[in-house]
């Protein structure tokens, strides 16, 4: 108890504390209300956990993704909405049966010439259409660790990732501005798979290094690490004019109070506010105006893996989707902060379904179903435990859950782990039943369902819980390939009950983001899709707050 009460007070302080920080420069901000944007300033945003890798052809996690955003640039790229526009291409043209696009490539557009402090390889020279084939065939060769599947719509692609072919048939040079992509079928959402980060183009000089020193046309060039801090400088010969920022820092820090104390002394730009003062900062009339909130195209769940048991059990898997009060789980750990989600498919997303029922909480179905499984009450059921990424929610959210299945009479231990090791484990199949999420990297149902449920990703892509059923494979290659959006959308719907039934996850809610900025801190814009698409080259700070 004086734990918390101590840690109660330090909150207490730490509003007062910026409550007066906000309030002091509260009208020195309204003096630059008109102001044109200036160049200048450090910005810096804080990690709770490290990236894992820069290479884009690698990247899987989220904070990877926003560092290599400002690094990297893809033939298009996403806006604050999540539309498509125009990136490393002037334009693109597609063919009446929609299976081939031809982008026409900037000419003005330069690799970064120095990172680190020396030069790079490629010595700042002009893209052409040549190194996007080039980062195609990187992409899409055979290596465990690129995450290529998502391609394999491009003619040719899979056979070439799987050496049954030396070249990718469906990529072509057209000239020396111009690149064609063929695909196998239509396929509607193919241009958004160019926006991806791993799709970000990258020079054949430096390519064997990209991990440890990336090299991209981006508007922020890659200078390393400072201990825990990743250090990114504005790139003065950007295509579209230097950004307004001189700078962008990364440090990690794991401890959400700390980045908010940090936050408080004006030692972060942003900040993701705890749970804990949530509702103080939500109602305090001087904070909340530059708290930015959105709803995200982004889900949490609970894995199971499906070829271990007792997970291969159904009626286990119904029991314990009963078992959990997602209700209370967002009211009381999450305050709030999420929408309880019944599928997979979010509001506002191409197939949402308003009417899907899920699993409501509901302690007398999860012992029916529980008893159907073979295990009454509980008895007979090996040891099941719960793995997840070390968090503050998580914890708290993974203790509720434990008292959730001890009201069945399952025990169920957990274990936290740093993100790094969980995903391995996850993705080598080491664990079984495992807290993960997952947030859209284009605006379309199929990067959820496909991604995480199709047989095909099983190993090589997102499918952690190894769900293979082929009538569901087939609807979802249905859907891949309808071009009237309607059916489409009718095909996903489908897709999702099926998925809902067979209960490869606990979907728990659907993530909301909610970021408090510095009073002075300018042009930050975020959409569905979260901070990974996040440019930070629209970024910038008032004088007031420039060093």
């Amino acid at each position: 108890m004086w734990r918390q009460t101590i840690l109660l007070f330090i909150i207490f302080l730490c509003l007062v504390s910026l409550t007066y920080y906000f309030f002091s420069n509260k009208s020195q901000d309204l003096s630059y209300a008109k102001q044109e944007p200036t160049y200048g300033g450090v910005y810096r945003r804080a990690f709770a956990d490290s990236f894992i890798t820069l290479d884009p052809a690698r990247i899987k996690d989220s904070n990877s993704h926003e560092v290599a955003r400002q690094i990297f640039d893809g033939l298009v790229c996403f806006d604050g909405k999540g539309t498509i526009v125009p990136a490393l291409c002037e334009d693109w043209t597609i063919s009446e049966d929609k299976l081939t696009y031809v982008f026409r490539i900037r000419n003005n557009v330069k690799f970064h010439s120095n990172v680190c402090g020396r030069p790079t390889k490629n010595g700042g020279r002009q893209l052409t259409a040549l190194d996007v084939v080039y980062t195609f065939k990187r992409l899409l060769a055979p290596n465990d660790n690129f995450q290529n599947a998502l391609y394999w719509v491009i003619k040719g692609a899979k056979d070439f990732t799987e050496q049954k072919n030396n070249d990718i048939t469906g990529i072509r040079i057209l000239d020396e501005q111009r690149v064609e992509f063929t695909l196998n079928s239509p396929f509607s959402p193919f241009v958004s798979l160019l926006a991806m980060c791993n799709a970000f183009i990258v020079p054949h000089e430096d390519a064997d290094e990209l991990d440890i020193c990336p090299v991209g046309t981006g508007p922020f060039y890659w200078m390393g690490k400072n201990g825990d801090t990743l250090c990114l400088n504005a790139n003065n010969e950007y295509y579209q004019g230097r950004p307004w920022l001189d700078r962008i820092e990364f440090p990690v820090i794991t401890d959400e109070n700390r980045r908010f104390s940090d936050f408080m002394a004006g030692q972060l730009s942003q900040v993701d506010v705890p749970d804990s003062i949530y509702k103080r900062v939500k109602q305090d009339a001087i904070l909340s105006p530059n708290l930015v909130e959105t709803n995200l195209w982004g889900i949490n769940y609970l894995g199971f893996n499906l070829n271990e048991k007792p997970f291969d059990n159904l009626a286990l898997r119904k029991a314990l989707n009963y078992a959990v009060d997602r209700e209370n789980i967002v009211k009381l750990v999450l305050n709030g902060r999420a929408q309880v989600a019944k599928g997979i498919l979010p509001p506002g997303i191409s197939g949402y379904n308003e009417e899907l029922v899920g699993y409501e909480y509901d302690i007398e179905m999860a012992k029916k179903y529980l008893e159907e499984a073979g295990y009454p009450n509980g008895k007979g059921l090996p040891q099941i435990t719960l793995k997840y990424n070390k968090d503050p929610i998580h914890t708290r959210t993974a203790e509720f859950i434990q008292a959730n299945f001890r009201d069945i009479g399952v025990e169920c231990k957990l274990k936290g782990l740093e993100f790094g090791e969980h995903l391995a484990d996850i993705e080598s199949g080491k664990t079984s039943f495992f807290r993960m999420g997952w947030t859209v990297d284009y605006p379309d149902p199929d990067a959820l369902l496909h991604t995480m449920f199709h047989s095909s990703n099983i190993k090589v892509a997102y499918n952690f819980t190894r769900f293979n059923n082929a009538e569901f494979d087939k609807i979802l290659d249905l859907a891949r390939f309808e071009t009237e959006q309607d059916e489409r959308a009718k095909l996903y719907k489908k897709a999702e009950k099926y998925v809902v039934e067979e209960a490869p996850c606990i979907f728990m809610y659907f993530y909301t983001l909610n970021v408090l900025l510095k009073p002075q801190v300018r042009g930050f814009s975020i959409g569905p899709m979260g901070e990974s698409v996040v440019e930070y080259r629209h970024l910038w700070l008032t004088s007031a707050s420039q060093e």
